[in-house]
């Protein structure tokens, strides 16, 4: 048997084996946002990759607002819908060709091949399109020829610089302790692993996170601005919608992370009301990447038959109120 001694010696030495225990089991969350603002800031060395994801939106009525009618008819077909897409992209060749696959609720899906090629976007609409006909525009955004913002081409280039800021205005402010990291390694979905952080808005923090969102927004719009990417009224009414959301629990980002710092894989379960409006909205945005920074396999010429774009703006233009 132990003397009184030996165990006093004994609970003395298990006192600070607990406790460095219980601090190692604790979560670093500080180290966590350090890991995660690294990841993002790695985003803008992604130069080409493959891709795949989705988009489930479940949305209420009052999210648009006053629209023309081919913009009210186009929400109503996607308000609660499922967009799934894959594809391939290289940044500094200024080419991406992807799959679109829109399935509304209670309809059947419909398929939209999308090319950006020869700074011009082209994209099939079964709906408006014969077969084998595209839409196209120029990738011109709404620069002015004679201003002083970079071109098309350039901007396809700065996609990644820009995906990486408006990620670091977003996250670079949060509270580290809104953050959990996965005690386990991911699998990826080529068999590798990584880890995952969690952006996590609920009861406790939803009014924070609001907040930090107000403070946000304006960022983005100037980003937008700087990157040529938007009219000046355009960005105004971007600003005005944005800043009118408010992110409800329970409500999460998961971003995982690869061995060379990459962020592979993102989920983004997103609830959020508009305006005045109480009725929540739900955005689900899922995606991967593979082969990153990998010569990327483009396999679609430009389309031989093609109609402007033009045709289809008349008809999202509001109509004129009848005259008395």
């Amino acid at each position: 048997m132990l003397s009184a001694r030996n165990r006093r010696i004994s609970a003395s030495l298990l006192l600070p084996l607990a406790l460095f225990l219980f601090l190692a089991g604790c979560t670093d969350h500080d180290q966590a946002k350090q890991d995660l603002l690294q990841a993002v800031a790695k985003q803008e060395e992604v130069k080409s990759y493959k891709f795949s994801g989705s988009l489930e939106l479940n949305a209420d009525t009052s999210l648009l607002g006053q629209a023309s009618p081919m913009t009210t008819a186009l929400f109503a077909m996607i308000k609660e819908s499922k967009i799934d897409y894959s594809g391939v992209s290289s940044l500094e060749a200024s080419r991406m060709e992807s799959d679109l696959k829109v399935t509304p609720k209670g309809a059947d899906s419909v398929d939209m091949p999308v090319l950006i090629k020869d700074n011009k976007l082209f994209f099939h609409m079964p709906a408006l399109n014969q077969q084998d006909e595209y839409m196209v525009l120029p990738v011109q955004f709404a620069g002015d020829a004679a201003s002083d913002s970079p071109g098309g081409a350039e901007r396809l280039k700065n996609t990644g610089r820009l995906t990486a800021a408006f990620n670091q205005q977003l996250l670079s402010g949060i509270d580290a302790k809104w953050l959990q990291p996965s005690k386990d390694p991911v699998t990826l979905s080529d068999g590798t692993t990584g880890k995952r952080i969690t952006v996590e808005i609920n009861s406790r923090n939803e009014q924070a996170f609001a907040e930090h969102w107000q403070k946000t927004v304006p960022g983005f719009i100037e980003l937008l601005k700087t990157h040529g990417l938007a009219s000046d009224a355009a960005l105004a009414a971007w600003q005005s919608a944005l800043q009118q959301i408010q992110f409800k629990a329970p409500t999460t980002i998961d971003l995982t992370i690869d061995s060379q710092g990459y962020v592979r894989e993102q989920k983004w379960n997103l609830h959020f009301t508009s305006g005045a409006s109480t009725n929540k909205n739900q955005l689900v945005w899922t995606q991967s990447l593979a082969e990153i920074n990998q010569a990327p396999a483009f396999t679609r010429d430009t389309p031989e038959k093609q109609k402007s774009i033009d045709e289809l703006l008349k008809l999202a233009r509001p109509t004129s109120p009848a005259k008395p």
